[in-house]
């Protein structure tokens, strides 16, 4: 016990670095920025940003269920689980047009339960759209991807 005076440097230091890596800078986001946001302070990341850079899926099947995608009995059976539901879920996203074309714009909702399942939910609009539709997405069951009814496919 004797020594304790020279650990008192060392854990000085350590604390110092401790207290440093816990405390936090917050920005504020530039004055046009997104109010929908993943972060707290900062700039706003939405669903739609981060799906963007997912690229696309091929959609040439169009649906003749018209609860097909928009109902938590009949989601869209994206799969690819944990690894790859998200990735699955923002190419079908991004391959989805308007029934005449136009750009769709979504944005992630939340979850939900069908039974057991989770599922993933996001919200759908497109320029003339009176009402956003909802979509949802089983990660954990794979089925042919198709286009909802009501919307076309890009590719």
């Amino acid at each position: 016990m004797k020594n304790w005076q020279a650990h008192v440097p060392a854990a000085s230091f350590f604390m110092t670095l401790l207290l440093g890596a816990c405390s936090t800078t917050t920005t504020q986001p530039p004055p046009n920025a997104s109010t929908t946001s993943n972060t707290q302070g900062g700039m706003a990341i939405t669903s739609e940003m981060i799906g963007r850079s997912r690229g696309t899926m091929s959609l040439p099947t169009r649906a003749t269920d018209a609860t097909y995608g928009y109902s938590e009995a009949n989601p869209v059976k994206i799969g690819g689980g944990l690894g790859q539901g998200a990735d699955r879920t923002y190419q079908f996203l991004n391959a989805l047009r308007g029934p005449n074309g136009e750009a769709v714009r979504y944005d992630r909702s939340g979850s939900s339960f069908a039974g057991e399942v989770l599922l993933d939910v996001f919200t759908v609009t497109y320029p003339g759209l009176d009402q956003p539709r909802t979509l949802y997405f089983n990660w954990y069951e794979e089925g042919q991807a198709m286009v909802p009814v009501g919307l076309t496919a890009g590719n």
